[in-house]
Order: structure tokens, then sequence, then C-alpha cells
């Protein structure tokens, strides 16, 4: 004799998994199998390696993003900083303008004295600021590259972003079917 709570358990995978679903009530000689589920397939172990490494590239790919997003904090931190005190950059900018010669490089005209080594001196703390700014951003894209590769389920994106916008999010058309349309 079948149970009803076996049936229903069959009902249910059969409309999780869409097999067996045209199969009617099953005999089951032994009245303790009704209680046990059945057993699926198990994942091959290929599988599941392949999920633990897309697992910790996601997971490296996450840490550079938040060492870039640091780094980008600080140098915001750094410009925010110069431009609400000036007078905090005159002892970095004098240090780099003695590294690089000082006074020799002066511009002596007929009236008063140019510092060029502190021009470039400021020029290469600049420089520099850009520069780190563009490696950090290069860094984070890495960083959501990494994740956009091994976490790149589209079918799992296209459902997340429905479920939060509604029907309102339509696919794009091609520009040759668009232009048929009348818009209202």
């Amino acid at each position: 004799m079948v149970s009803i709570a076996y049936l229903t358990n069959i009902r249910t995978l059969c409309k999780m998994t869409s097999s067996h679903c045209n199969e009617g009530p099953r005999e089951v000689n032994n009245p303790m199998m009704t209680m046990l589920p059945e057993q699926e397939d198990s994942m091959p172990v290929v599988e599941t390696i392949k999920k633990i490494v897309s697992l910790i590239a996601t997971c490296l790919g996450l840490f550079v993003i938040i060492i870039g997003l640091k780094y980008a904090v600080d140098i915001f931190q750094l410009i925010f900083s110069i431009l609400k005190t000036p007078a905090s950059l005159t002892v970095p900018i004098q240090q780099l303008a003695d590294s690089i010669g000082g006074h020799a490089f002066d511009l002596i005209l007929k009236d008063r004295t140019v510092p060029l080594a502190n021009i470039m001196a400021l020029t290469v703390y600049c420089l520099g600021t850009v520069l780190s700014a563009w490696l950090t951003l290069a860094l984070m894209h890495t960083g959501a590259k990494i994740v956009s590769l091994t976490a790149g389920d589209r079918s799992a994106v296209k459902q997340l972003l429905r479920s939060a916008f509604g029907s309102s999010l339509q696919p794009k058309t091609g520009a040759g079917e668009d232009q048929g349309k009348i818009r209202g």
C-alpha cells in the first residue's frame, strides 16, 4: 500500500525536477521505503572541485576589490587633506625638492629667484598621486573582472534583476526592430 505522504513527495519532486512526471504512483513492496526519500545522483567530484575553485577565485576577486577600495579611500583622504590645509604639503614638497637638488635648479631672474626644484617636486608629487589613483582603479577593475568571470551566472543575474525591477525590465531590441514600433 502506498502512503499519501509518499505520493505527495513524488508529486513535489516531479514539479521540482520535471522528470518522471508522467509516471503514476509506483508500488512499493517494503513499507519502510515509504519513509525514506529516494537518493538523487550525487554531484561528480569534478563539478565539486570546479565550484570550490570558483568560490576561491570569487573571494580573491572580492579581496582585490576591497584592497583597491581601501587605497581609493586613502587617496581621496590625501587629496581632501591637501585641499583643506595646503600648508601640510610644504614639508613633503620641500623634502622632495631637496632630494632632487634643492637650490641648484633655481632660476635666477633680474629681480627674483624661481625655485624650479619645488615646482618639479610638486609635479612629481601630483603625478605620483594620479598614478596611484590610476593603479587603484585598475586594481578594482581587475577584481571586478575576476568576480564577473567566476560568478557570472547570467541567468541568475537576469532573474535577480527581474525580481527587483518587476516586468518593467525588458530585453534590448535591435535597431532594425525598434524603428517600426510606435511607442505610446
